[in-house]
């Protein structure tokens, strides 16, 4: 299948049946019911794109397509690049066939014993060592072409709401100025193969604590600290809770590579806040709650810029408070 042919703002039955054809015609006839519907909270779930689940001959395939009105802003090549090394390495489900320009993939389903998981999955330790590991063997990985650039693409979702006249958040100047000294020493990071969408529900949980990671829409070289402080942001909201896990990932703990952590955890709130707006006044699914997810990105983005370390933070991370 050739990209390009998926038209409207959301992917229709047509268009899946066109996209599940292209990766594999034998399947036209098979068995499928809907993936999950659309969620933005409490879980953010299923917005950017929809999905069928195949009953296969050889066992259940997950197909995603991205709708078109979600496409800006995503690098879908590095994000069927990383699904594909990620599955390879046994750290997300294995994909069998991909479509960049169409933003669809085909992946096994690992089945009903699996479940995308809840911030109460991240309460048990045995799961978030799952995470922690994989996370592990993800930023190991080859390199990417291309960096993910939360800054970039703030600035860019700013400059879209003031043109259509989206309603930011009122308080977005004094926002914005507390982040500026954050650009250039995380910037600065090294930087590695990262999925930079770190939401609980961006994972699956299996028997045994066991866990894979999914959805790599985000994809990029990125600091690893990214990817660690979004999640130390989903299991807590307690920076001493969160201690142990960011030394279970850096092996010991490191107070600059912590600091680096939460402070993108802020920078990714600031982000999704600001992303969720957007695309709330510029979808077609007005159903969706976007603004109640908005707000909840934006209220604990405020938290970790009013925390009383907050500035010990930016030091600690080479920048100037």
């Amino acid at each position: 299948m050739s990209g390009g042919r998926i038209t409207g703002a959301l992917v229709s039955d047509a268009a899946l049946a066109v996209c599940l054809a292209g990766a594999r015609p034998d399947l036209a006839a098979a068995p499928a019911v809907a993936g999950p519907a659309a969620l933005a909270s409490p879980s953010y779930l299923a917005l950017e794109s929809r999905s069928l689940r195949i009953d296969a001959p050889e066992g259940p395939l997950f197909l995603k397509v991205m709708h078109p009105e979600m496409r800006t802003g995503f690098d879908l090549t590095a994000a069927m690049a990383l699904a594909t090394a990620a599955g390879a390495e046994g750290i997300a489900p294995e994909v069998l066939w991909s479509d960049a320009a169409e933003g669809a993939i085909l992946m096994r389903d690992p089945g009903t014993a699996w479940t995308a998981a809840r911030q109460s999955h991240l309460q048990d330790p045995a799961v978030v060592g799952a995470v922690l590991a994989a996370l592990r063997r993800l930023h190991a990985l080859p390199a990417l072409g291309t960096r993910f650039d939360a800054f970039a693409q703030i600035d860019a979702l700013l400059d879209r709401a003031r043109a259509s006249g989206v309603a930011l958040p009122q308080d977005i100047g004094w926002v914005m100025a507390l982040l500026e000294p954050l650009r250039a020493p995380l910037a600065a990071a090294p930087t590695v193969p990262c999925r930079n969408d770190g939401s609980a529900s961006n994972l699956l949980v299996g028997p045994d604590a066991a866990v894979l990671l999914v959805d790599f829409d985000r994809a990029g070289q990125n600091d690893p600290m990214y990817d660690l402080g979004v999640l130390l942001a989903e299991i807590t909201d307690f920076e001493a809770d969160m201690i142990a896990p960011a030394a279970a990932y850096m092996g010991a703990f490191e107070p600059a590579g912590f600091a680096r952590a939460r402070l993108w955890s802020i920078v990714d709130d600031v982000m999704h806040c600001l992303w969720a707006r957007v695309s709330g006044v510029g979808s077609v699914r007005g159903a969706v709650e976007w603004l109640k997810y908005s707000e909840w990105r934006i209220m604990r983005a405020r938290l970790g810029l009013r925390h009383p370390q907050f500035e010990e933070k930016v030091r600690s991370a080479g920048g100037q408070a």
